[in-house]
């Protein structure tokens, strides 16, 4: 097999030289963050060293780590906790998903300095409470209401950020504040582009309402999607600013592994926004496709109170940290319950029925999600020795 820096760049090969050399760069930080960038290192091994049957199908994220929750704004108005990045969902059995979720549990564990017998007590907690969500067949909803510990007073925090304040803090006058860390500039006819095509998306399906690009920037932001196409739009529209997230969107990296038989979506954008919205509780209050230069791309506003759940928080706080895992467990069971039976996939009494037969494969998920976790630090090791010579060449 080549080697795990010849693979990584093999699946970057297309990406943005200027942004993916960032990304390589960000893996080096910690196993945790080359966990994040890898994903199909992930499912590639994944599909080959499998050791337990799982005929589910299920709509699942894809890329499920513990860093990949976070809070948003439904277009109800109301601020939720759940599953929050898309780019790769697709159908696969229930326990890819599953195995990822923990995995991550183990490898993030580490970077906040948990022992690897605490990370195998969590993970073995979320295995609990995602077999106990399975079995009661009822998906659950996490909102500041409803939320309790560490994740309330996260979604206090995040719901106290008011969108005045939160394009001060990303604007001047009608530009959008280039910092070249999180935002880049872009050539002008770049610019112009990338506007006509969003104020004549705009045009077309919001025709009475007059919006204006008042600047296009480049905008970094997470770790596996660094190097795509990915823009930060700043709008004016009835008077007001807004800033919205363009993202470019390609086939998922589980495609190639998934034993299951996929639908011929529209687009990857529509893949994206159709799966976000069947397994999310409530969506975004803005999510929608666009299409040109022949690619894909999501758009969506840039919320004030949208925020990924930061594994830092997490440092001293075990029995905390504990509780958030068990959150998170029962939103991934919550979102395969609440897609079941769409285009093919299992409905609700098979995934019951799953859990229900757990003794014969859940034991398996969890040994290999162990023993992946020191794949991933082997795996990290051997990128980080030869991905430094790598940078350092110069090399796209």
């Amino acid at each position: 097999m080549a080697s795990v820096l010849k693979r990584i760049l093999q699946f970057n090969s297309d990406r943005l030289p200027e942004f993916v050399r960032l990304k390589y760069q960000a893996m080096m930080e910690s196993p945790f963050r080359f966990f994040r960038g890898t994903c199909h290192l992930f499912y590639e091994d994944l599909s080959r060293n499998i050791g337990w049957k799982d005929k589910t199908h299920t709509w699942i994220c894809g890329d499920l780590h513990l860093e990949n929750f976070g809070s948003y704004k439904g277009n109800n108005n109301v601020v939720y906790f759940d599953l929050n990045d898309f780019d790769e969902a697709l159908k696969a059995p229930a326990s890819w998903e599953l195995a990822r979720f923990l995995t991550s549990i183990h490898v993030g564990a580490g970077s906040v300095g948990y022992t690897p017998k605490k990370a195998d007590m969590l993970a073995r907690y979320a295995m609990d409470v995602y077999l106990d969500t399975l079995k009661k067949g009822k998906p659950v909803i996490i909102e500041k209401e409803t939320a309790t510990g560490l994740l309330k007073e996260f979604l206090a925090q995040v719901q106290q950020r008011k969108e005045p304040d939160f394009i001060k803090s990303k604007v001047k006058g009608d530009r959008v504040l280039i910092d070249q860390k999180k935002v880049y500039a872009v050539p002008d006819q770049q610019k112009q582009v990338v506007a006509a095509k969003v104020e004549a998306w705009f045009c077309a399906h919001l025709p009475n309402r007059e919006v204006k690009v008042q600047d296009v920037a480049a905008r970094i932001a997470g770790t596996g999607s660094l190097g795509v196409r990915r823009y930060i739009l700043l709008l004016k529209a009835g008077g007001k600013q807004h800033l919205l997230d363009l993202k470019q969107v390609g086939h998922s990296s589980l495609q190639p592994y998934t034993p299951v038989a996929q639908p011929a979506w529209l687009t990857q954008a529509y893949r994206v926004t159709t799966l976000q919205d069947r397994i999310q509780q409530v969506t975004p209050k803005m999510l929608h496709v666009l299409r040109f230069d022949k690619t894909d791309f999501v758009l969506k506003a840039l919320q004030p109170t949208q925020d990924r759940m930061d594994l830092n928080r997490c440092k001293g706080r075990l029995d905390e940290l504990e509780a958030l895992i068990g959150t998170m467990a029962q939103l991934t069971a919550s979102g395969q319950l609440r897609s079941g039976g769409r285009q093919g996939s299992s409905i609700a009494d098979e995934l019951i029925a799953f859990a229900g037969n757990h003794k014969k494969w859940s034991g398996k998920v969890l040994d290999y999600a162990q023993d992946y976790a020191r794949q991933v630090q082997s795996d990290y090791d051997a990128y980080v020795r030869d991905g430094k010579h790598y940078l350092k060449s110069g090399a796209h």
